[in-house]
């Protein structure tokens, strides 16, 4: 099934290049083009700013702030876009805490092209 691209533009924050980089290119293979990339909050906020994304996937552990304190800060101001969280960590308790302060989905570390696929495809029967 293609996606119909209303998910564009996507932003990934995390901090590993590695990741990022993964992510993304899963990401081109499954036909999305304008994805975006930071490495900490502190840079995502101008990204935020100047083309507000429809998507984010967002690792819960970055060095600069708590993953969910960025969620909290997404959905004051940008209530319209779906948060994913990531992270090495997929415990009951972190899935729950991310579900419960509004992100949209959840992926553990390590994640593969049939993970990302399923969360963007529960993701846009919401949109």
């Amino acid at each position: 099934m293609e996606f119909v691209k209303p998910l564009e533009p996507i932003l990934i924050i995390d901090d590993s290049k590695e990741i990022r980089d993964y992510l993304s290119n899963i990401l081109i293979e499954l036909g999305f083009e304008e994805i975006f990339e930071s490495e900490n909050f502190e840079s995502a906020k101008a990204l935020l700013i100047d083309n507000p994304p429809n998507v984010i996937f967002l690792d819960i552990e970055l060095p600069d702030t708590d993953g969910t304190q960025i969620l909290e800060f997404i959905n004051d101001h940008y209530p319209n876009t779906h948060v994913i969280m990531c992270s090495g960590h997929n415990s009951l308790e972190n899935v729950q805490n991310t579900w419960e302060l509004g992100a949209k989905g959840f992926i553990a570390k390590p994640f593969n092209a049939k993970k990302v696929d399923t969360v963007l495809k529960r993701i846009e029967m919401i949109a």
